[in-house]
């Protein structure tokens, strides 16, 4: 049994790879359908396999990071599917954290990241924040441990770090995945332009 559950983790790991890469077909216009029957196929798989005693600690844990991952692409595809209904910018990177916790400590108000997150007096970081879990869980990471006022402490020094250097008064921030890894990059953004006096 426990090597029939290896190899049922090895072909769902598989096949989310390529149903992954099949939605970025479809969403790049590559392919004009969206690859449902192979969604089906992989979520029966994950029914099975859920449904099926798994006793090897590995194996659970590896379980629950493949569940985990589809979860995340699955929200992604939807909202991406709805953004182009709408037609609406498609959505790059999106899923809910895994742990949602009150920030300790709001972010420095000037911190912003380009077109969803703009460090106001709200402070609001969220939406970078999910971004970042979802890029985390999408690179087969354990996101399930990421903490929200931690991420705000990260962007916070980021952002005094970049201040420093380059003496910008407004930055933004952004979740990039560059050979697998997952990394926060900030960068300084150019004072807004004055109107005529």
């Amino acid at each position: 049994m426990a090597v029939s559950i290896a190899r049922d983790l090895d072909f769902l790991e598989q096949s989310i790879t390529a149903l992954k890469l099949d939605y970025e077909r479809f969403f790049s216009g590559d392919v004009k359908v969206p690859p449902l029957p192979a969604r089906k196929s992989v979520e029966q798989v994950l029914r099975r396999i859920g449904n099926a005693p798994v006793e090897k600690v590995a194996e659970r844990f590896r379980l629950q990071a493949l569940q985990s991952r589809f979860t995340t692409f699955s929200d992604l595809w939807e909202k991406r599917l709805l953004a182009r209904e709408e037609g609406r910018r498609p959505i790059r990177l999106a899923a809910r954290p895994r742990v949602v916790e009150p920030a300790a400590s709001p972010p420095a108000r000037d911190a912003s990241t380009p077109g969803s997150v703009k460090g106001s007096e709200r402070g609001d970081l969220r939406s970078l924040f999910d971004r970042y879990c979802a890029a985390r869980a999408a690179a087969g990471e354990d996101a399930t441990r990421l903490r929200y006022d931690r991420f705000v402490e990260l962007v916070k020094k980021q952002a005094a770090e970049i201040r420093k250097a380059t003496g910008a008064t407004r930055l933004a921030f952004d979740v990039q995945t560059r050979d697998g890894k997952v990394r926060l990059v900030g960068r300084p953004l150019a004072p807004p332009a004055k109107g005529p006096s």
